[in-house]
């Protein structure tokens, strides 16, 4: 995700989604994630198998370790990991009921700074219910600015309609916008952040980050291991390495550069870690 540039584009179970992602003057171009692969170069969107339909996609896992010849060995378990979009200005037109065939769920820009709002936010937010797909929506998170009035610059547009899925923070370094600060710092404001957004909406946020930032301006702190966890990881690995502290990631983005039925151009695409019904009944356990 990103914040707002007119020309280039950059980027929200538990509980509210805690997007470190969402608009600004002269955004730079996207960190490069790929660096944070184990020395491989990162993958196109990936494809799921003919026979799986199009929001999901089998994966299998490896075989377990070959058992004592007494035993016979166990087949691979398969796993089934369901496919959505993140959405913002960037994807100004959006045809939801080609995508809603193509993705099990989708993520809004909503707001960044103290102000900001997404200009597409409310006929995204609309037009994906409108559809049927489960929703949730990001702040993009700016540490210089305000935390408290970021915290009710996301809120307020969130309090009527909050969505089906977490809000989400979206943090990722951007220009020098995390220059200066302590990791306790960062994690500090961080923290007033999902306190804030917990209070106003009911739901913890998830996190969206990556490895680069999480680690070098956060210094993984534990405060956050309890909440859920988007990370952006382009890799060719079946499974993206999980930050220091977390036991899983509950989303994962594998591209910015996918593309789907229903959206003009290119658009991050992401894995829900489990089944489409373990997508609602996970985070419909965790609103109430």
């Amino acid at each position: 995700m990103s914040p707002w540039n007119p020309v280039m584009r950059p980027l929200g179970l538990m509980g509210t989604l805690l997007l470190v992602a969402c608009t600004s003057p002269s955004a730079p171009a996207r960190e490069s994630l790929e660096a944070q692969a184990p020395s491989v170069a990162p993958a196109p969107e990936a494809k799921a198998p003919e026979a799986a339909p199009p929001a999901v996609v089998a994966q299998a896992a490896p075989a377990p370790a070959a058992a004592p010849a007494a035993e016979p060995a166990k087949a691979p378990v398969a796993r089934a990991w369901v496919q959505g979009v993140d959405v913002s200005r960037y994807q100004p037109k959006v045809k939801w009921d080609a995508l809603k065939g193509k993705a099990a769920f989708v993520f809004v820009k909503a707001t960044e700074t103290t102000g900001e709002v997404d200009p597409d936010f409310k006929t995204h937010w609309s037009g994906a219910k409108k559809a049927g797909l489960p929703r949730g929506a990001y702040h993009f998170f700016h540490p210089k600015e305000d935390v408290a009035k970021q915290v009710a610059n996301f809120t307020r547009h969130l309090k009527p309609d909050p969505g089906e899925l977490p809000p989400v923070v979206d943090v990722e370094e951007f220009k020098k916008e995390y220059d200066g600060f302590t990791c306790e710092q960062l994690a500090g404001k961080l923290q007033q952040f999902s306190q804030g957004v917990e209070k106003a909406l009911g739901r913890k946020p998830m996190i969206y980050t990556n490895h680069v930032t999480w680690s070098t301006s956060f210094c993984d702190h534990p405060y956050f291991i309890d909440h859920p966890l988007w990370l952006a990881a382009y890799t060719k690995q079946t499974e993206p390495r999980i930050p220091k502290g977390w036991k899983q990631w509950h989303f994962w983005q594998y591209t910015e550069k996918g593309r789907v039925e229903g959206i003009d151009g290119e658009v991050d695409q992401s894995y829900f870690n489990g089944t489409s019904e373990e997508l609602k009944t996970l985070f419909a356990a965790q609103a109430k």
